[in-house]
């Protein structure tokens, strides 16, 4: 048996239909990213709660929806409010915190990429004085800083280009 599904153009060039995720799947992928950014898993899925919600969020309530303990949501939501990521607000008449996504989270993200960009850049120039260092290892390590020098500068440009139409 052979099944025809018609696609219009767009779709061809899309490629194959995605398959549809719901909100639980989406803060749980996001999570697993952003474990590979230095995050803890309980801490991703936070930041994807928070980031997919239509509302504020109390402590109880990202437990709660997480399965979390309130002791591990509220390590984690204070160390995305460091990080600039979330931040914590209060209502009229209730004791109680509560949590949403930075109104500047791109930027945020943005800035705090661009100082781990910035600490590798010195790393690689403190590198390069190393007196011991043959020369195909020098040009490699010159070649892994001119390379890391030209995205650092597109993410900075782009960065510019995002805070002058924000300023708009």
């Amino acid at each position: 048996m052979t099944i025809t599904v018609n696609r219009s153009a767009s779709q061809h060039r899309q490629g194959p239909a995605r398959p549809k995720c719901t909100r639980k799947d989406f803060v749980e992928r996001f999570a697993l990213a952003k474990e590979g950014d230095g995050l803890s898993r309980i801490a991703g899925r936070i930041f994807g709660l928070l980031l997919t919600g239509e509302r504020d969020l109390s402590l109880d309530e990202i437990a709660n929806e997480l399965g979390a303990s309130k002791g591990s949501a509220s390590v984690n939501t204070r160390l995305l409010e460091q990080n600039g990521f979330i931040e914590r607000v209060s209502k009229p008449g209730d004791r109680r915190d509560y949590y949403r996504i930075s109104p500047d989270l791109f930027e945020r993200t943005m800035s705090e990429r661009l100082a781990r960009w910035h600490r590798l850049h010195d790393v690689l120039e403190y590198g390069l004085t190393a007196s011991d260092l043959s020369p195909a290892v020098r040009s490699r390590l010159r070649d892994f800083e001119a390379a890391h020098n030209n995205v650092r500068e597109v993410i900075e440009a782009a960065l510019a280009k995002w805070r002058t139409r924000r300023k708009r």
